[in-house]
């Protein structure tokens, strides 16, 4: 299969990743939620996500207190799985 097919579908996981650093999601927690389920929901919301535009232009802005990306499918899992301090 040509590795054009498959560099769109990495472009959404790096997407993903970065949104789950900036937002400071707890990863294990996330994998934990609903036995694994809502990791796989939040992937495939990810990668059938219509706001790429959005999403690259939230996650290039510099500033860390950003207010939260309601543009996102899955900023409510990631609200709910961020980091206790």
């Amino acid at each position: 299969m040509n590795s054009l097919v498959f560099r769109p579908i990495e472009r959404q996981a790096q997407r993903m990743r970065e949104m789950i650093e900036r937002l400071d999601v707890d990863t294990l927690k996330l994998a934990c939620l609903r036995n694994g389920d809502a990791y796989v929901e939040a992937r495939v919301k990810c990668l059938d996500c219509g706001n790429t535009g959005q999403c690259f232009q939230w996650l290039d802005t510099p500033s860390p207190d950003v207010e939260s990306p309601v543009f996102c499918p899955n900023v409510s899992v990631f609200e709910d799985c961020k980091r206790e301090r």
